[in-house]
């Protein structure tokens, strides 16, 4: 764990002196293991901790130095999400006679509308924090062997909108990382059944092949705007069009957010009409991106001289009416 003293944590938040540190380590323990391994790797997770529990002497190397300020920018994202997965915990009093609510004379426990933006806090701040973990990795690789030869790096930059930030350039989803985690099984599935058949696997492959090298051909890196501009509009449709709707191991829930006034902020559902004409909207963007590619591919037949045109037929979806059709 990469945490020892209470005097680490107040770095990133202001906690009091008084904070048991031995009631946190759980859940930096469950945050690690949750979404710090799954995000790092098991073999660079261990190369940090190793390095944390046995810190080199003397003049640090360009590795060492590099290996130091990622476990800072690890530790920022644990913690927040550490509080933000124990909140409730945290928050109540375990023992023998049960579960209390913790208070005292002097001190009352938060609003509940206090308690539910603190804990978006925590989340926010915690996953937002990763995506600055994998921009610091990215932008030190040559620091990282491990995490360069993991399946880790080989599935982020072979992703063709591989996080947040790139996203971000494309659509504003305020820079948040929640909101980009929310899309990525809709980009993946844009990748197959959009973007594939229009390049067809040979092309399909090889841009996926070049994008993981350290220099991608200059044709690749021309090609890749005109298909994440078409991936991002048409996974952010299908985000808008099941937005609220969560399959659980008890079937389809739907959720809505209600109106919060006492904060003095008011969040309301977008209405159906609403949803639907903005993703509407941004399928059309994203099919017009589509065809762009097309044009594209022909223009510049040169690059891609195994592109004969239309390669395959590319699902359409037509939301009017609940209609799927093949063109």
């Amino acid at each position: 764990m990469l945490f020892k003293l209470l005097s680490e944590i107040q770095q990133y938040i202001a906690v009091g002196n008084g904070t048991e540190f031995n009631r946190l380590k759980p859940h930096i323990s469950n945050a690690e293991t949750a979404y710090m391994r799954p995000l790092l790797g098991s073999a660079l997770l261990d190369e940090l901790q190793e390095y944390y529990d046995q810190p080199p002497t003397g003049t640090l190397t360009d590795v060492q130095e590099a290996t130091a300020e990622l476990i800072t920018k690890v530790q920022k994202s644990l913690i927040h999400l550490a509080y933000w997965m124990g909140f409730q915990v945290l928050n109540a009093t375990i023992s023998d006679g049960g579960f209390k609510r913790t208070e005292s004379p002097t001190s009352k426990g938060l609003f509940h509308y206090q308690e539910t933006e603190l804990k978006e806090y925590f989340k926010t701040a915690g996953f937002n924090a990763m995506d600055e973990v994998l921009e610091y990795i990215e932008t030190n690789i040559e620091h990282f062997n491990e995490f360069k030869a993991s399946p880790n790096w080989s599935i982020l930059k072979s992703a063709f909108i591989p996080d947040t930030k790139t996203f971000n350039a494309i659509i504003d989803i305020k820079s948040s990382r929640l909101t980009f985690l929310r899309l990525k099984s809709y980009t993946m599935l844009v990748e197959d059944l959009d973007v594939r058949p229009i390049l067809g696997d040979a092309i399909f492959d090889e841009i996926k092949t070049e994008m993981v090298k350290d220099a991608p051909a200059a044709k690749v890196l021309a090609i890749l705007p005109s298909i994440r501009k078409a991936v991002a509009f048409l996974s952010s449709a299908m985000l808008m069009e099941e937005s609220g709707a969560d399959l659980t191991d008890k079937g389809l829930y739907f959720e809505s957010t209600q109106g919060i006034t006492i904060s003095g902020n008011t969040k309301q559902p977008a209405k159906i009409e609403q949803i639907a004409a903005l993703a509407k909207r941004n399928r059309m963007y994203g099919d017009n991106y589509l065809d762009g590619l097309k044009s594209y591919l022909v223009g510049n037949a040169t690059d891609w001289p195994t592109y004969s045109g239309q390669t395959g037929s590319v699902l359409r979806r037509d939301n009017n009416g609940k209609k799927t059709f093949w063109t």
